[in-house]
């Protein structure tokens, strides 16, 4: 008898099991936010900036985690244009409902623990945009991947956005880092403690660990090409791409036709 696949799977399983302890312990200690490099918001920046939404329409955050893109979109959301998060981890989705109240814009976000490799709990044309930042990636299996593009196509309303980033074949860690101290630089804010006292911790704990990941191959990092193949795919129209986190991901804007 072979057991080939069972044992795949249970290795599947305690994989999940840890990734699910690793950002939950993050979410819940805002260690997560704390270490997040610079070069990573400036990406939610990106993200942000390509966000479309009218009276009465909703965005999807899928793998919101614990709501980073939320101070991007203080000025977008009101009571008439919504924001739904979905995230795996349960701990996300509360720091998620815990940063909107601290932004103020609570009665604006909503959001529910959902695994990404599922359906989602949504109806055919409920939404107007859909955000995937840095969450489709963690999907082991290419038809995992495909499939969570596919469910994004049905649930977008017919000329919605989708506006997804993801790593890059080429993400290096150190890279990142250097990119982020640039970038402070440049914008004249103080760099010392984060380059001595900050990102040290970031590197270790956090960039080197998924780019550990990407190299197993338990995530993973896309050629700007294959990516875009893959939204096409789905039934997307590209209408944008562009390189950022210190040009260690992807970023494409896609829409619906």
């Amino acid at each position: 008898m072979d057991f080939e696949g069972t044992e795949q799977d249970g290795e599947s399983i305690i994989f999940t099991s840890l990734y699910k302890k690793y950002w939950e312990i993050g979410f819940k200690t805002r260690l997560y936010d704390w270490l997040s490099p610079e070069a990573y918001k400036e990406s939610l920046r990106s993200v942000a900036d390509s966000i479309r939404l009218e009276d009465g329409e909703w965005v999807l955050d899928v793998g919101c985690g614990s709501g980073s893109l939320l101070p991007q979109l203080t000025d977008l959301l009101t009571a008439r244009k919504r924001y739904l998060g979905i995230d795996i981890v349960r701990a996300g989705v509360v720091s998620l409902k815990t940063r909107s109240k601290r932004l103020n814009i609570e009665g604006s976000i909503f959001g529910i623990q959902a695994d990404l490799s599922k359906k989602l709990p949504l109806e055919d044309g409920s939404v107007s945009c859909v955000v995937a930042h840095f969450s489709i990636y963690t999907l082991t299996e290419e038809k995992d991947r495909r499939q969570v593009y596919q469910e994004i196509f049905r649930i977008l309303k017919p000329g919605g956005l989708l506006v997804t980033a993801n790593p890059s074949h080429s993400y290096n860690a150190k890279q990142i880092i250097c990119a982020s101290l640039e970038s402070l630089k440049i914008q004249r804010r103080p760099w010392v403690v984060k380059k001595y006292g900050i990102y040290p911790f970031t590197f270790h704990l956090g960039l080197k660990h998924i780019e550990k990941q990407l190299k197993s191959g338990r995530w993973h990092g896309y050629q700007p090409e294959e990516l875009c193949d893959q939204i096409k795919q789905a039934g997307f129209f590209i209408e944008h791409t562009e390189a950022v986190y210190g040009g260690c991901g992807i970023l494409v804007v896609a829409r619906k036709l």
